[in-house]
């Protein structure tokens, strides 16, 4: 019997449903994206390891990359320093938080719903960018046309 996640249950999660509109987010705004970093999110469910994504963004170089797949990190050229990293890890209903604004990386940290490795002021600008994109505000607006189209649903049935 297998340790990972079934298709089904990795379907269910916030995560799976929230990167991807962060990825049109990130396409239809990328100057507020321009900084050079690669963020690697640890997605749980009740401590469980359910999936990952990945975040690249290589500042104006090239587009953001937003996958379930690891990207290539293309190396440093001569005058410049490596791309920096942050892990971090975080359940999906935290992450749901987190997103529409309930919690901040810090709240998040100082109470262990926020893991983070590397590159600490990395994570910080994550949250910055974040709050310029009015991510919060998108997020709970997604959320309320996602729970208006599941209410027609029911309503149907």
């Amino acid at each position: 019997m297998s340790n990972k996640p079934s298709a089904k249950a990795i379907a269910r999660l916030n995560a799976t449903t929230l990167f991807p509109e962060i990825k049109k987010e990130i396409e239809k705004n990328p100057s507020l994206f321009a900084i050079r970093g690669f963020f690697i999110f640890n997605v749980t469910k009740k401590g469980v390891p359910m999936t990952e994504w990945y975040l690249l963004f290589q500042g104006f170089d090239a587009p953001a990359v937003v996958s379930q797949k690891k990207p290539e990190i293309p190396k440093a050229k001569k005058d410049e320093s490596p791309i920096p990293v942050a892990i971090i890890q975080i359940e999906d209903s935290d992450l749901m938080n987190f997103m529409s604004g309930g919690l901040t990386g810090s709240r998040g940290i100082v109470s262990g719903k926020i893991k983070i490795a590397g590159a600490m002021e990395l994570a910080e600008q994550l949250e910055e960018m974040f709050r310029k994109a009015k991510g919060a505000e998108k997020t709970l607006a997604f959320l309320d046309h996602k729970r208006g189209k599941s209410e027609k649903a029911k309503a149907r049935l």
